[in-house]
Parts: C-alpha cells; sequence; structure tokens
C-alpha cells in the first residue's frame, strides 16, 4: 500500500509544474447588466494572469500557481456576479469583499438569477474590473497552496479508460451548449515535461470528425486554449503551448459536487 506522504508530496511536485514552473447581491436595478447566456472570453475572463516561472527565468514571481483558483472564480462571476457599470465605484476594501462573496457561492451550483447575484458597481465585466481593481481581486484569492494542494487532483494520477474520456467529452458539449463552463483538469502526469493545469471550457465546434474544446487559460487570458477531442481513439490531446509541448492528455472534470 502506498503511502499518503510520499504520493502526496509527488503529486504536490507535479501541480507546481503546472500552474507555476510551466505554470446578498441586492435587487435588479436598471443600470445592473443580465447574466449573459454563454462566456465571452473577451468580458468573461479575468485581465490578470496566473505567472509561468519557467517564462521568467530569475523573476520572482508571486503570482503563480493560481490555476485552479482562477478557473474556478472565472465560473464562478459568470454563475454568481452581475455587474452594474453605472453604479459608482466602490473602495478597493468593498471589491475585494465583494469577489470573496463570490468565491464564496458553491461552484457547482447551476447559474443564478439575477436578483440573486453578488452585484459589483462601477464596472461592465470581469476583465474590466480585474484590470482596474486587480489588486483588490488578487487579495480575495488567499494563499495559492488552495490551488497546488487542493485533495480533488489527486486524480492526476489516474490513467483514465478511453470510455471515460469519451464521456467527458459528451458532459463538456452538453454543459457548454446550456451555457454553463466548465472547470475541468489536464494532464500528462508522469511525462518528463509535466502538464497539470486547470482551466475553464466554455465552447466547442465539431471539424473534420475531431471536436475542439475552447477554454479559458488563466495562463494566458488573452488567447482560448484548444483541446481536441478524437471520438474514433477516445482521447484528448493539445497543441504546443508556451509553457507546454503538444501531446495525448488526460481530462477530468472539477467541482462537479462537494466531493469532486
Amino acid at each position: 500500500m502506498l503511502r499518503a506522504g510520499p504520493l502526496l508530496a509527488a503529486l504536490a511536485g507535479s501541480i507546481l509544474s503546472s500552474c507555476a514552473l510551466a505554470t446578498p447581491g441586492g435587487p435588479p436595478t436598471p443600470a445592473a447588466t443580465p447574466a449573459r447566456a454563454h462566456f465571452d472570453i473577451a468580458r468573461d475572463a479575468f485581465a490578470f494572469p496566473n505567472l509561468v516561472r519557467a517564462e521568467r527565468p530569475g523573476l520572482n514571481d508571486d503570482f503563480a500557481n493560481y490555476c485552479l483558483i482562477m478557473a474556478r472564480a472565472a465560473s464562478q462571476f459568470f454563475r454568481f456576479a452581475r455587474f452594474a457599470p453605472a453604479e459608482p465605484p466602490a473602495s478597493p476594501a468593498e471589491y475585494t469583499r465583494l469577489t470573496r462573496e463570490v468565491l464564496a457561492r458553491r461552484p457547482w451550483d447551476a447559474p443564478q438569477a439575477a436578483a440573486a447575484r453578488v452585484r459589483i458597481p462601477g464596472y461592465p465585466d470581469l476583465r474590466t474590473f480585474s484590470r482596474a481593481e486587480e489588486p483588490a481581486v488578487k487579495a480575495a484569492f488567499g494563499s495559492n497552496i488552495l490551488s497546488m494542494l487542493d485533495w480533488r487532483l489527486w486524480r492526476v494520477s489516474i490513467d483514465f479508460p478511453p470510455a471515460h474520456q469519451a464521456r467527458v467529452a459528451r458532459e463538456l458539449e452538453g454543459e457548454v451548449a446550456a451555457g454553463r463552463p466548465v472547470p475541468v483538469m489536464i494532464t500528462n502526469f508522469p511525462n518528463a515535461d509535466v502538464l497539470n493545469h486547470a482551466v475553464l471550457v466554455y465552447d466547442y465546434r465539431e471539424e473534420s470528425a475531431v471536436v475542439e474544446f475552447f477554454a479559458y487559460d488563466p495562463n494566458d487570458p488573452g488567447s482560448p486554449l484548444s483541446l481536441f477531442f478524437d471520438p474514433g481513439s477516445r482521447g484528448f490531446w493539445i497543441g504546443p503551448l508556451t509553457y507546454s509541448p503538444p501531446g495525448h492528455i488526460r481530462v477530468f472534470r472539477l467541482y462537479t459536487s462537494p466531493w469532486s
């Protein structure tokens, strides 16, 4: 039987390689923007990146290893926040409090009606808000330890069979078609060029018998990341990234319940 300590240490090292080394709202008002039906990376993603230390040698990057928190948080803002650009801006401390309120909502819950959402005054969308109030938003995230050592990540060690990966692909299609972006973990562990990274899948298209999923990548907030699924082999792969080589990967969903 494997001991928990060495296994957790090994997984923690691999996770470090991913995100870092390869790294009650009030009632609706006319000024508040309505909830959007589908995630738009130009508006619904954070403006700042999760830093990749391997791409910044010699620099002390204090905002790395946050990919899991950022992928989850972008989904939570999409599901549970609404922006009120016509309302007066709040203080940085209030924006930190509001961000924490969004992050406290259960990430597996369905998108909420406008009246139940956390109202963010002074900005039209998450990208604009997080660009202007970056320190306040980051202050709400807390320690990156919660991203690196989340207990859900033990699954990076599982060699998921093709049937599982085909089921994940079908679930991703159904969720994003219904307007629910999906946090997932992508991994090639224990590849020498290890990749363990959290992204948020928000759209897909089928072309030439291959399904291309589009994801918000916390490491590169300006460009969608593509995940490809081949129904024939029932496997996922990625193209070259600035922090990882191309190749076969395994994909599993995050935050589908309190236990997964």
